[in-house]
């Protein structure tokens, strides 16, 4: 058995049934929490230009801590599910998602808009964090 995956205590389980007063239980799977809409910051500095055609409305980006980050404690990168970089939440929005990552929080974007303009490409992001 994997060390991810908690047992279930039987007790814990009678108290759940008790309190839901013959209804189902909650299924034990993930909720996906929506936490804010923002963009992907420093876009025109990483891969987000080239990649412009192969993204989508709808696709993933995965959020990476950079706590060493020598000009934000707060850093979060962005990455498609490829690891390629797209660029960082905004500074002005990332103090909460970085709390949370740092506490061991799934937290991740899908894909709202992009725009490109010039060396720009401008990523409308949705983010969530998963609650399991």
């Amino acid at each position: 058995m994997s060390d991810d995956l908690t047992s279930v205590d039987p007790k814990m389980l009678e108290i759940l049934r008790a309190r839901q007063k013959g209804k189902t239980l909650p299924k034990p799977f993930a909720k996906e929490v929506f936490i804010l809409k923002t963009y992907v910051a420093g876009t025109q500095y990483y891969e987000a230009k080239k990649l412009v055609d192969i993204i989508k409305k709808g696709d993933y980006l995965i959020f990476r801590r950079e706590a060493n980050n020598p000009y934000d404690e707060k850093a979060i990168e962005i990455l498609d599910l490829n690891m390629n970089k797209f660029g960082y939440v905004p500074e002005h929005k990332n103090e909460i998602i970085s709390n949370l990552m740092d506490a061991g929080k799934t937290i991740y974007g899908v894909i709202e808009k992009k725009e490109l303009s010039g060396d720009y490409l401008k990523l409308e992001i949705k983010v969530f964090f998963r609650d399991y």
